[in-house]
C-alpha cells in the first residue's frame, strides 16, 4: 500500500454503495478494533461540515451512478444525531442518485422514542444495536455501560417501531463466558421477536485493550473447541426458533431483507478511516479526525492515507469472499459480472470444499454448510487479525503512513 490517492477521473461507476464513517462514541470500549475516539460536540460538528465537503468533492464523479446500499457505522453513528448528522443524510442524497433506505448502527443508551422516531424521518429503516450480552456480570466486564434491563427495554423499542429490519449483536467467547450465558444470550434476544441475530466472536487484535483485561482480572478466553460449540449452541437455538442463516454469523427471520454492512463489489466511504473499492482499486482515509477535516476543507481533496492496485482478479476474490461470508455464492451473478465462468475461476477451491464438506455445489448455487461456515469464522479470525489488524496498526500508529506490504 503507498501513500495517497490515486486518480478518479473517467471511472465509468453505475452501480455503488455508500460507507459513512462516524468515529464518535460516548464511552469507547477498549477491545473494538475499529477507528473510534470519544464524542465531543464541537469536533462532530466540524467533522459534519467536512463530510459534506467531501460529499461534494465526489459529486461530479459519481454523477451516472446509482447508490443502491447506504450503510452507517461506527463508532456509534447516533451520537451525531444533534451534531450534523441529519445534514449528512441530506448532503448525501442531495448530490447522489440514492435508490436505498438506510442502514444505521446504534447502541442501547441511545435509544429513546424520540430517537427512533428522528431516524425514521432520516429514512433509516434497518437498524443494528450492539447489545453483546444480557447478562450483568459480562457487559460489566467488557465495560457496557448499561445493564440488561436497559439492553432489553432498547431493543423493545426498536422492535415496537417497525422498522424493515432490526439487528442485534451478540457476542460469544467473551472471558469467563460458559455455554449456558450464551444460551441464555440467544434465548434471550429469539424472546424479544427480533428480526436478526448477529453472534459473533471476540476478536483478540493487539491493538486493543483486551489481552491487557484479560490479564489483569485472571479470566480466560474459551478455546477453540468451547467456541465451536459455542457456535453449535447458536446455530441450533436459531434454526428451532426458525431463523435462516444470512451469514456466518447472522441468522435472519424469513420475508426479512438481511441487515447487513456494504458487501458490494464496489463502493465509497465517507469519513476519517472509511474505505473504498473502485474499479482499479482500493484506498482509506486517514485515521485521524482533525487531520481528516484540516485535509477536507483546507485542500479541497479526500483525506486520503494509503492506497492499493486492484485488478479484476483481486476484485473476483473480493466479490467471493463476501458471497462465502453470505454463505451463498450465484454462479449467474459471477457471470453477469466479470463475464467469466464461475467454475474456471474458483471451480478447484470448492470441489476442495465439498470434498471437505464445508459447500455444496447445486449447479448455479453453491451453499456453504454450518461446517463450513465454522471454518470461515476460524479463517476469518486469522486473516482480521493479520491483514486487517495490521492495516489499522499502522493508520492508528502514523497519522499519514509512508505504505506498509500486506504480504
Amino acid at each position: 500500500m503507498r501513500p495517497g490517492r490515486p486518480g478518479l477521473d473517467g471511472m465509468d461507476m453505475r452501480e455503488l454503495g455508500l460507507y459513512l464513517h462516524v468515529p464518535f462514541c460516548r464511552r469507547p470500549c477498549f477491545y473494538c478494533p475499529y477507528f473510534k475516539e470519544r464524542y465531543d460536540e464541537r469536533k462532530a460538528l466540524a467533522y459534519a461540515d467536512a463530510v459534506c465537503e467531501e460529499i461534494a468533492l465526489y459529486a461530479p464523479l459519481l454523477k451516472d451512478a446509482m447508490i443502491t446500499d447506504f450503510y452507517v457505522g461506527g463508532g456509534t453513528p447516533t451520537t451525531m444525531l444533534d451534531s450534523g448528522l441529519g445534514d449528512i443524510l441530506a448532503a448525501a442524497r442531495d448530490r447522489f442518485d440514492v435508490r436505498c433506505h438506510v442502514s444505521m448502527e446504534t447502541h442501547p443508551d441511545d435509544v429513546t422514542p424520540e430517537m427512533v422516531e428522528r431516524l425514521q424521518r432520516m429514512d433509516v429503516r434497518n437498524v443494528s444495536m450492539g447489545v453483546e450480552s444480557f447478562t450483568d456480570l459480562y457487559l460489566q466486564r467488557i465495560g457496557r455501560p448499561y445493564d440488561a434491563d436497559a439492553a432489553r427495554h432498547a431493543v423493545a423499542l426498536l422492535m415496537e417501531a417497525g422498522f424493515d429490519c432490526v439487528n442485534v449483536d451478540l457476542m460469544f467467547g467473551l472471558p469467563g463466558q460458559e455455554m449456558e450465558d450464551v444460551r441464555r444470550d440467544i434465548e434471550t434476544a429469539l424472546s424479544l421477536d427480533v428480526d436478526q441475530v448477529s453472534a459473533y466472536p471476540i476478536f483478540t487484535f493487539p491493538h486493543t485493550g483486551l489481552d491487557d483485561m484479560v490479564r489483569e482480572t485472571g479470566a480466560t478466553l474459551p478455546g477453540m473447541a468451547k467456541r465451536r460449540n459455542m457456535l453449535r449452541c447458536i446455530e441450533r437455538l436459531c434454526y428451532r426458533a426458525g431463523l435462516e442463516r444470512s451469514g456466518v454469523w447472522s441468522f435472519t427471520a424469513p420475508d426479512v431483507d438481511k441487515y447487513s454492512s456494504v458487501t458490494i463489489p464496489r463502493y465509497v466511504g465517507l469519513g476519517a478511516g472509511a474505505g473504498s473499492l473502485l474499479p482499479g482499486m482500493f484506498y482509506i482515509n486517514v485515521f485521524d479526525v482533525n487531520a481528516y477535516i484540516d485535509m477536507v476543507t483546507g485542500t479541497g481533496e479526500p483525506a486520503v492515507a494509503l492506497s492499493i492496485d486492484f485488478g479484476r482478479r483481486e476484485e473476483m476474490v473480493h466479490w467471493l469472499y463476501w458471497r462465502i461470508y453470505e454463505t451463498r455464492v450465484d454462479k449467474n451473478a459471477f457471470r453477469a459480472r466479470y463475464d467469466a465462468d464461475f467454475d474456471d475461476v474458483f471451480g478447484t477451491v470448492f470441489a476442495l470444499f465439498e470434498l471437505l464438506g464445508f459447500a455444496t455445489d447445486h449447479g448455479d448455487v453453491v451453499e456453504m454448510t454450518d461446517r463450513g461456515n465454522y471454518w470461515v469464522h476460524v479463517l476469518q479470525n486469522l486473516f482480521s487479525l493479520d491483514f486487517i489488524g495490521r492495516v489499522w496498526q499502522t493508520c492508528l500508529r502514523e497519522t499519514w503512513p509512508r505504505g506498509m506490504s500486506l504480504v
